[in-house]
């Protein structure tokens, strides 16, 4: 199976200070062992380090120990997906076909990596704007 982890899932698998690890780190955990693979896309490198550098826990996570954690459980675990000019052309026609505004095109970007992997899952927390924007052969859940 190869699942994508959306940054609302990743950041929790990694911190765990945060009520939903467990579940996170479960999941992050079976995604990446016994022939699975865990996909994320190139953006959600960038949104983790921002999160994690921000989050407002009571043990705060410096940028160093941010850019250790996506180095070494993030890059060294799961496949990055880079989308190319076109992926985000395609992206931003979906969702102005659509009428999609706003933010939504950061899940969009996901979606499209899950699509270019071959993903035939996505864990987020997200699920409302995951499933308006997924095709059916990708199962979209929270951990």
């Amino acid at each position: 199976m190869t699942v994508l982890f959306d940054t609302s899932v990743l950041v929790p698998a990694l911190v765990d200070q945060l009520a939903n690890h467990p579940a996170c780190f479960s999941a992050f955990v079976v995604a990446t062992s016994d022939g699975n693979r865990g996909v994320c896309s190139t953006h959600a490198l960038a949104e983790c380090y921002s999160v994690l550098t921000s989050l407002p826990v009571p043990r705060r996570i410096t940028a160093p120990e941010a850019r250790r954690l996506v180095e070494e459980s993030i890059l060294q675990r799961l496949t990055v997906v880079a989308l190319k000019t076109e992926d985000y052309r395609e992206a931003m026609r979906t969702l102005a076909e659509a009428g999609l505004t706003g933010g939504v095109i950061y899940d969009a970007l996901h979606v499209a990596a899950a699509r270019k992997e071959g993903c035939s899952r996505i864990l987020t927390y997200n699920l409302r704007h995951f499933q308006a924007l997924c095709p059916p052969e990708i199962t979209v859940t929270a951990p």
